[in-house]
């Protein structure tokens, strides 16, 4: 089957480019497996019970525009030279490709039983941490939450369940452990200070220069301490999804692929990469895994399909970071334009009204200013 063009993913760079060839009139295919988009930076509120599901999902048909075929399959193979891709199912060729697949969290280091293994990467594993954690706390008398990865997943997820257990009536021994001799180097010292402090304040333990060394079912072992019956989460990263790619490319360590200023790929100029699977650069540097990239970057990579649909030439892709906000229940540290820090319950509140206002209809909308307004439960 052949389509004039295709697009991999159905996440935020994955829609916007859809809608960004809607006037062309052309054939348009997206490729996702999940029948519903899902609002990727509420999974820790998710996973924690914070939100309900109905504020972060979507059918993912109904956001789609009417030129756009929705095909329920991941693909598994990219013949770059061949403009060709393959599924379980089928085979597509395409005049122009958008790779927009996100990222998936990064499992390559395990070496335990994944069953015993909690990440946070889609909608699916925030369920499966919810009801397995639910029935941790009903079954364990002395709960012990173990994190590995201190990066903000890692953090938002950790704060969310540890607050969990107590309102539960189950006070939760929580450590998280890195690797990274240094909490969140990116931070100024006195952001890392802040969120170092309220980690401490909430009694959780914050181990750096510590790696998980062994898991079973009866006891972890982290940095030569022992962890008896620990709910152990992983969150060490996250990586491009295991899709082979046949055809030169450039990457990234993690898989993130590097892109030219258009979004194209170099040698592939009706390939595109956008979102959290791009390696964009600036001043010479990869920009973060953001919303807000994946949103523009998309629609501006949409843009440069219709462009080369049309005989016309591509422009480049300007990034502007509209900044970030990371929150933890009842605080939060984040950067706003113009290099405005925050912190405190000001960072959560923007954090759920943001998620409102790039959610996927009023309903979710409303959902997310109403988390906005009352906040967590604590």
């Amino acid at each position: 089957m052949h389509f004039e063009a295709v697009i991999l993913g159905g996440g935020f760079a994955g829609r916007r480019a859809a809608h960004a060839l809607r006037r062309t009139g052309r054939k348009v295919a997206l490729l996702d497996p999940s029948p519903v988009t899902t609002m990727l930076p509420l999974l820790p509120d998710l996973a924690g019970g914070w939100a309900p599901d109905e504020i972060a999902i979507h059918p993912l048909a109904d956001l789609l525009p009417r030129n756009a075929t929705l095909i329920p399959e991941a693909a598994t193979a990219i013949h770059l030279n061949k403009n060709r891709l393959e599924t379980a199912n089928q085979t597509l060729t395409f005049d122009q490709l958008l790779i927009a697949v996100g990222a998936t969290p990064n499992l390559r280091p395990i070496t335990w039983s994944r069953e015993r293994v909690h990440v946070l990467g889609n909608l699916d594993d925030a369920r499966r941490i919810r009801r397995d954690f639910a029935a941790y706390l009903h079954e364990t008398d002395t709960p012990r939450l173990l994190v590995s990865g201190t990066g903000y997943t890692g953090l938002e997820l950790a704060v969310s369940l540890h607050v969990r257990a107590r309102a539960a009536g189950k006070p939760c021994q929580t450590t998280i452990v890195d690797l990274n001799p240094i909490l969140l180097p990116s931070l100024p010292e006195k952001q890392r200070r802040h969120v170092l402090d309220f980690l401490t304040a909430q009694g959780i333990e914050v181990r750096m220069d510590a790696a998980v060394e062994s898991l079973d079912d009866r006891q972890a072992v982290a940095g030569g301490r022992i962890y008896e019956r620990p709910f152990f989460c992983w969150t060490i990263g996250s990586v491009f999804p295991g899709i082979q790619l046949h055809g030169q490319t450039e990457t990234l360590r993690d898989g993130r692929l590097l892109v030219r200023p258009d979004l194209s790929l170099p040698g592939h100029p009706n390939i595109f990469v956008a979102g959290d699977a791009a390696a964009v650069t600036r001043r010479g540097q990869p920009l973060r895994k953001a919303v807000n990239f994946a949103y523009y970057g998309g629609r501006h990579a949409g843009r440069n399909m219709a462009r080369r649909l049309a005989g016309r030439p591509t422009r480049p892709f300007r990034p502007m970071d509209l900044g970030w906000v990371v929150p933890f229940q009842t605080t939060s540290v984040g950067r706003l334009p113009g290099n405005i820090w925050i912190r405190g319950r000001l960072g959560v509140r923007l954090h759920h009204l943001m998620c409102g206002v790039r959610n996927y209809s009023f309903k979710n909308f409303a959902g997310c200013v109403k988390l906005a307004w009352k906040g967590n439960p604590t």
